[in-house]
């Protein structure tokens, strides 16, 4: 075809900026970009754009002229269903979050609780609907009871869902409300009616009536929609649904569609199926008198979504198992010398199912993420992925490790050598290295949590991730975390283990998209990929690591296009409220002295953790959508 018979070629948007950091080795940073679609065309500055501009409608967008941009976030291990139950609900909790209408500062005292509970409760409009507020801490917050909430409110149903997820606190009118009497759970060893308080397995009998009035589309919908806006606000353009189906694939798939891609939100993820769950559709776990979860027939189930894909909710040939318990229980797996006080971990799935699940899907042709925290089961782990590659050797598996709460050296040596990938979450740094140094692992092992620098120094590529609502939804935080590793009590633990400020930015970027199979797509500004930025107050290289979580976000660039937040927001954690949003003018101080707790045993005893909790709550959650919709599971 001859020049002059060429077809009209898209438009161009050039987006000048302070500064580009690409995350690309061989154009580090650049002062323009030009963008077609939603693909970028051309990385350089204003000059270097003169021949991309020949023969074709040009747009120079200025908003950007003065901010810094960087590769769109990417947060690879979050759960939108967990987002979507619990971001509806009233945050009063002893850590301060950030939401997307404002901060929810931290309340660390009984009387503070009361005060935000009264005026959350007289906020509420409607006095007939639940009132569900999460975060609520005996230890910080007082004990409250059934009477302690008649007092506060006898004609609103009111339920206060504890931090750790294990508790329930009922007024009179809320266990009205959905029907139960003391008859009915009369006897029960975790149900205290007099008090309306339901825990641990009690919890069940309350979930079930809640959940109804939670899976309606104006409450878990919201919820989502609110996920997307939290996501936004942290600069993030891609998030890995790291447990799609936890509670049920075609519900999520619907509400995701619904509320993520016919809204056009900025935002994408790519969804990979919780195999273990989809697999007890078609078998029961053995302690409960079954076979054992059916993989051959969830690998046939997961695959029914490939076709589904839309540009918003990918489905990659991927898969997501589990090890050991989780790290704020300290349910993990450790070898010797194990917990101070002589407790056990717990697995999450047996190590030889394990290794058999994984070798059915490593045959597939699966790239395969593991849940794991401790080094015990860092061995398990390890022993599942060596008998897969011994019986079928493949090349860039990218099996990838998630969590990684505490792995050994000799550990680091063998991911590297049978080619492993890793993302971990460097908040536990920061929320449990000091209490994990007296309580569980002792100061050696508690400073060398999530070992980071390690294992960038053996070649294995390392991401960031937060496991929402484990930590933060903010990557520039988690960034800070990984490259300062400074605790609650501002000790900087194991220093050898920081990642520098670049490699802490892969983390949330390149090595990010690596481990999800994208980087041929997204994580760095390169002609070619998907249009996604992030778009910064300050340069990194600027305030240095130490300044990280300070960054107040603009806004994104999705696929080429701009979406600016109301206003530029920071982390809730930094350093002066100046630089985020709060919930309240008047109440814009910031506390220093809330702070993390491992949970007790009492609360988490053998065999439950806070994962076990989420894994309760999701088959709950599954119950209540099977029994609306006839039994019948997802595709």
């Amino acid at each position: 075809m001859s020049r002059d018979a060429a077809p009209e070629r898209e438009p161009l948007t050039i987006y000048p900026a302070r500064r580009i950091i690409t995350m690309d080795a061989s154009l580090p940073q650049a002062s323009a970009i030009a963008v077609a679609g939603n693909r970028i065309v051309a990385v350089g500055d204003m000059d270097s754009m003169a021949p991309w501009r020949e023969g074709r409608k040009v747009r120079v967008d200025e908003r950007l002229r003065d901010k810094v941009l960087l590769p769109g976030f990417i947060d690879n291990h979050i759960h939108p269903f967990l987002g979507a139950l619990m971001l509806p609900c009233e945050i009063i909790a002893p850590e301060s979050w950030r939401l997307p209408q404002g901060t929810a500062e931290a309340v660390i005292s009984a009387p503070a609780y009361l005060e935000r509970l009264r005026a959350a409760l007289a906020a509420r409009r409607d006095k007939d609907d639940w009132f569900v507020t999460w975060g609520y801490h005996e230890s910080y917050h007082g004990r409250l009871r059934r009477a302690d909430l008649d007092a506060i409110d006898s004609t609103r149903p009111i339920v206060l869902w504890q931090r750790s997820a294990h508790e329930l606190v009922a007024n009179t009118r809320a266990l009205e409300k959905c029907g139960l009497t003391e008859a009915e759970v009369a006897g029960h060893a975790q149900i205290r009616w007099r008090d309306g308080h339901f825990f641990e397995n009690g919890r069940r009998v309350l979930m079930q009536k809640l959940l109804p009035r939670m899976l309606k589309p104006d409450w878990y919908d919201r919820g989502l929609g609110l996920m997307a806006h939290l996501m936004h606000q942290g600069g993030i353009t891609t998030a890995g649904d790291m447990a799609f189906g936890w509670a049920d694939t075609e519900y999520e798939y619907r509400a995701y569609q619904t509320v993520i891609e016919a809204r056009g939100l900025p935002l994408r993820t790519v969804s990979v199926p919780h195999a273990y769950n989809i697999a007890l559709l078609y078998g029961k776990p053995p302690g409960e008198g079954g076979s054992g979860p059916d993989f051959a027939k969830a690998q046939a189930h997961i695959e029914g979504y490939f076709g589904r894909a839309t540009p918003r909710m990918l489905f990659p040939k991927a898969v997501k198992l589990y090890a050991d318990g989780a790290m704020f229980s300290q349910l993990m797996m450790m070898n010797p010398p194990g917990y101070i006080d002589g407790h056990a971990g717990q697995w999450m799935i047996d190590p030889e199912m394990l290794k058999q699940a994984a070798a059915l899907f490593w045959k597939a042709g699966y790239q395969i993420h593991v849940h794991v925290n401790g080094d015990g089961g860092v061995d398990a782990v390890l022993a599942a992925l060596d008998a897969a590659m011994q019986d079928t050797p493949r090349f860039d598996h990218r099996f990838t490790l998630h969590h990684l709460g505490f792995h050994t050296s000799a550990q680091t040596r063998r991911l590297a050598a049978l080619g492993a990938v890793a993302s971990v979450n460097p908040y536990f740094i920061h929320a449990l290295a000091d209490g994990y140094s007296v309580l569980g692992l002792g100061r050696e092992r508690a400073s060398q949590i999530v070992r980071a620098g390690s294992l960038v120094r053996a070649g294995i590529p390392v991401s960031l991730h937060s496991d929402f609502m484990m930590a933060p939804c903010e990557p520039l935080l988690l960034a800070w975390c990984a490259a300062n590793r400074i605790t609650r009590a501002g000790d900087v633990v194991s220093p050898l283990e920081r990642l520098t400020l670049e490699q802490a930015l892969r983390g949330i970027t390149i090595d990010a998209a690596y481990a999800l199979g994208m980087d041929h797509e997204i994580g760095s500004i390169v002609a070619g990929k998907k249009a996604d930025f992030a778009v910064l107050e300050q340069d990194p290289f600027d305030v240095g690591a130490e300044g990280l979580k300070d960054i107040p976000v603009w806004g994104t660039v999705f696929e080429g296009q701009v979406h600016p937040l109301a206003r530029p927001v920071a982390s809730a954690h930094a350093r002066t409220l100046a630089e985020a949003v709060v919930r309240n003018p008047a109440q814009a101080r910031r506390s220093r002295a809330y702070h993390y707790r491992p949970i007790a045993r009492s609360c988490c005893p053998a065999g439950e953790d806070r994962c076990d909790s989420i894994r309760g709550l999701a088959g709950w959650m599954r119950d209540a959508i099977l029994t609306g919709r006839g039994h019948e599971p997802g595709i």
